[in-house]
């Protein structure tokens, strides 16, 4: 499937609660494709830093291809049985009744303490014209050094508005909906990566800027240095895409075909028939694909309390990833 460029590999990546897993799904909907979801969540890259510099990317590289080489063969359930299981071309329909009934039992196992694999969750590995999607929120600084290790990839970049990203932070913490200590304003072992990239030096950005700040603001200077670090590094690279999650709400059948068109896939009815269902309600499940588009994009505008939207705007209104907003493009 992925060869050593990695060919026939497609890079789903962006910051958490993004909008990563919708789009995920809508490449996951195609016949011939083969997901893999949130893997370096789970299964760690050793040694490879989340937001490594221009010059560790050669040293780095081996270490990428090994772990895109064995992506198809991971079989947990985490990275493998994220609803709703569709029907594949190299499948069929034995087999995929066969790897749904896995799926069901490995999540009933899951629930019960044990760690069972998926069976069957490899199948199709070695099928011509199947493509693998790694989806990642994990690994958005990484991406360049990835594409840099198999530049015959095909990547996106997912971007959300920093309010619309901000707000479902603030709501799944308040929910208890992440696991570990403290928040994400307050993850200062991230904030101190944050800070040797190019996006932080070019601000003098410090410590005791970032100490200083309110919630909201440490929040939104994540999301730029996040999002500039993925944006300088992936400048002007052939197969690689930038995808504003508030033109998918706005449009979903047209940016869908879009983003299939530049992973190599052609539309189909399924993916046509899924797109449909997931923008045709509001299902308020924190992780649910079924959402009503155009609420999940600006539902922030209510949501967020006062003041909020100034302290984020404020520090992103003049960063390069704020541009599609600033611009009126979402």
């Amino acid at each position: 499937m992925t060869r050593r460029d990695g060919a026939g590999l497609i890079l789903l990546f962006g910051m958490p609660r993004s909008g990563t897993t919708w789009v995920a799904k809508i490449l996951d909907s195609h016949p011939e494709t083969l997901y893999r979801h949130e893997p370096d969540s789970r299964h760690l890259l050793q040694g490879v830093p989340l937001f490594p510099a221009r010059g560790e990317w050669d040293g780095l590289a081996p270490a990428l291809r090994r772990y895109a080489a064995a992506l198809p063969r991971m079989r947990d359930v985490r990275t493998c049985g994220k609803l709703p299981i569709f029907p594949k071309r190299h499948l069929g329909p034995g087999r995929g009744v066969l790897l749904r009934a896995g799926v069901v039992a490995a999540k009933a196992a899951a629930r019960a303490g044990l760690d069972l694999p998926v069976p069957g969750a490899a199948w199709g590995a070695d099928t011509p014209g199947v493509r693998l999607v790694w989806k990642s929120i994990e690994s958005l600084g990484r991406l360049g050094a990835l594409r840099h290790a198999l530049p015959d990839a095909v990547s996106v970049h997912i971007l959300r508005h920093p309010c619309g990203y901000a707000a479902s932070v603030a709501r799944g913490e308040a929910g208890g909906r992440f696991t570990g200590a403290g928040t994400a304003a307050e993850d200062w072992g991230i904030f101190e990566m944050l800070l040797k990239t190019d996006a932080a030096r070019r601000r003098g950005l410090r410590m005791e800027h970032l100490r200083g700040a309110s919630p909201w603001q440490r929040l939104a200077w994540r999301w730029v240095l996040t999002n500039e670090k993925a944006l300088d590094d992936l400048e002007g690279a052939a197969g690689h895409r930038l995808l504003v999650y508030e033109r998918l709400c706005e449009a979903p059948a047209e940016e869908a075909r879009a983003l299939l068109a530049h992973c190599g896939l052609g539309w189909h009815e399924q993916t046509a028939a899924f797109v449909a269902a997931s923008t045709g309600g509001h299902d308020r499940g924190y992780y649910s694909v079924v959402k009503d588009p155009r609420r999940s994009a600006w539902g922030w505008r209510e949501e967020l309390p006062a003041g909020a939207v100034e302290a984020i705007l404020a520090v992103t209104a003049d960063s390069p990833a704020f541009r599609p907003y600033a611009e009126g493009g979402a």
